[in-house]
């Protein structure tokens, strides 16, 4: 209660007093609807349609909001400005979120596998944002949890200083499997990741699991669908 006196909380949106993010900015956020991951066309549950599938897709993909100004600005502020309590409220919006599209469902009986930092950026910035949100998740909904499964292996940079060609276009995988750990025990992987932006990231990390382990994603943000450039589905 003190703390709150002497260092009052604000909106980073908008300013407003009380919270991280307040209510009404909590509203406006546009929430995604269920697609397909590649086409990006409407999908029931959020499935990746069998028409898009390529030699190791992942089985479905969620995602919470729309990317834009606003989510930017959250998502900004976490990663760069070291906002750490942003963390428990990004993971409220998200459970809310996944509860009410029942995307549940399908979280359970998963290991959930936060997308992993270097070891570089880790030390800079002093958290992985992933891991936090990933571990309030396991927790809240009693799913096993590991963040020693997927490394990271080189730092290209940041992804987002890089435009959509260059992202499409970057085709080495920088991500490899811990070796010590059998993953053949486990039938399904969530992959947890904060922004989806082309998908290489996260189909890069499908590609190291074998096709008989059903993997999925669940994201917080994702920008909108350019249907210009992708391709038509059902």
């Amino acid at each position: 209660m003190i703390l709150n006196i002497l260092f009052p909380q604000y909106c980073y949106i908008c300013g407003r007093k009380g919270n991280y993010i307040c209510n009404i900015c909590r509203k406006a956020l546009k929430r995604n609807l269920p697609e397909c991951y590649i086409c990006r066309r409407i999908s029931p549950n959020y499935s990746t349609h069998n028409n898009c599938k390529k030699y190791k897709s992942l089985e479905r993909v969620f995602v919470g909001w729309e990317y834009n100004e606003m989510s930017s600005i959250i998502i900004k502020k976490y990663k760069y400005k070291c906002v750490y309590d942003i963390s428990k409220i990004l993971t409220d919006m998200f459970l809310d979120a996944i509860t009410n599209s029942g995307f549940y469902k399908y979280l359970k009986d998963t290991l959930l596998i936060p997308v992993s930092s270097s070891f570089l950026r880790k030390q800079d910035r002093g958290f992985n944002q992933t891991e936090l949100i990933a571990q309030e998740m396991s927790k809240r909904l009693s799913i096993n949890y590991s963040n020693s499964i997927l490394r990271k292996s080189i730092d290209i940079g940041h992804q987002s200083l890089r435009d959509r060609n260059e992202r499409i276009n970057y085709k080495e995988n920088n991500f490899n499997l811990n070796k010590n750990i059998n993953i053949s025990t486990f039938k399904s992987i969530t992959i947890l990741d904060d922004v989806i932006t082309t998908g290489t990231t996260i189909e890069n990390v499908r590609k190291l699991f074998p096709r008989n382990i059903t993997v999925q994603a669940i994201c917080l943000f994702r920008g909108k669908p350019l249907y210009s450039t992708t391709i038509s589905s059902s």
